[in-house]
């Protein structure tokens, strides 16, 4: 039979004035037309009914307890069984991880790399946004953004997660040697253009590095910039070198001050992460240099909408880089 449904607050209050009344258990149900059992539970204990009781043992950490524990959590300095220790909690670490995965405010991430910066770097970079944070996204359209990105044929690491059915085999990972092979490429792209990709053979320096330059930026610039463009380039060696900079005095390229330890502001590490997951994708490998360039070439389907959405985040990347005072953003 079904259980019937809740008293209301009114017919609570009747039974108890009934009952005051010396009214038997069989005559107020009667009169309510309910069932002996429910009133009876009701009269049993009033101030308890309807409410649930917790199933199951008590829980083996005080409230005081869990509070401390994910206090000491959020600070992200322990793991699980350091946890135990450092609190001497009377539960095990299974527990602990428990407790973590069920609060919605912490998460077992693992850390972004950024790289290391001293308080310097963070003075420049901090100086810099506070200089660019006005720009207009015109302003930044005017931005060539370049620099060179390294593919493997094994992919960057053989740490790849996956769903495994314990019922198969595991999905096992070789490498080559150094990861078989590489290709590097340069890029760049500015306001909603790409340039083409150009890809590098042997050893980078300052000489190849600067027929890139003259055979693939300056096409580019000539016929999608206008007056008032600059480049971006980071502080690599080859960059820096006395002989690419005697280069850009010659061709009158202007460049963009960058500050050093900052790819997170520079939106053109965003856009060569697009075919770089497409090239790792499931930790796929590749047999030789020429397949892995067919997939590299995913740059050219990159959409304008999403050139633009780069350039639009300029001034919250800047916004972002102050608000931590010259340290490492999401970005």
């Amino acid at each position: 039979m079904p259980r019937g449904t809740h008293l209301s607050q009114h017919e609570q209050g009747q039974i108890q004035a009934l009952r005051l009344n010396n009214w038997t258990i069989r005559r107020i149900a009667a009169h309510l037309s309910r069932s002996r059992n429910v009133l009876a539970t009701f009269l049993r204990n009033p101030g308890l009914y309807g409410k649930k009781k917790m199933p199951g043992r008590p829980p083996k950490l005080t409230a005081m307890a869990r509070r401390a524990l994910l206090r000491e959590a959020h600070k992200g300095h322990f793991c699980s069984s350091e946890l135990v220790k450092t609190l001497s909690l009377l539960v095990t670490p299974s527990t602990v991880r428990s407790i973590l995965r069920a609060t919605p405010t912490i998460q077992y991430s693992k850390m972004v790399p950024a790289p290391m910066m001293l308080p310097r770097h963070k003075i420049a970079r901090e100086q810099w946004c506070r200089q660019k944070v006005t720009w207009t996204v015109s302003d930044w359209m005017n931005v060539v953004w370049s620099d060179e990105t390294k593919f493997n044929l094994d992919g960057p690491d053989g740490f790849g997660y996956y769903w495994h059915d314990l019922r198969t085999d595991k999905r096992m990972f070789s490498k080559r040697q150094q990861g078989g092979d590489s290709v590097m490429v340069w890029g760049a792209f500015s306001g909603t253009k790409k340039c083409e990709l150009a890809v590098l053979n042997g050893k980078l320096d300052a000489i190849k590095y600067m027929d890139i330059l003259e055979s693939y930026l300056l096409p580019f610039v000539d016929q999608e910039m206008g007056p008032t463009w600059v480049l971006m380039q980071d502080g690599a060696s080859i960059h820096r070198a006395r002989r690419t900079f005697q280069w850009f005095d010659e061709e009158e390229i202007p460049l963009l001050e960058w500050p050093a330890k900052s790819p997170d502001l520079n939106p053109i590490e965003n856009l060569c992460g697009i075919p770089a997951r497409t090239v790792y994708a499931h930790q796929r490998q590749f047999k030789d240099v020429d397949e892995l360039l067919e997939v590299i070439m995913e740059w050219d389907k990159v959409s304008e909408e999403c050139l633009k959405n780069l350039v639009r985040s300029m001034q919250k990347r800047c916004f972002e880089c102050l608000m931590a005072k010259g340290g490492p953003t999401k970005y």
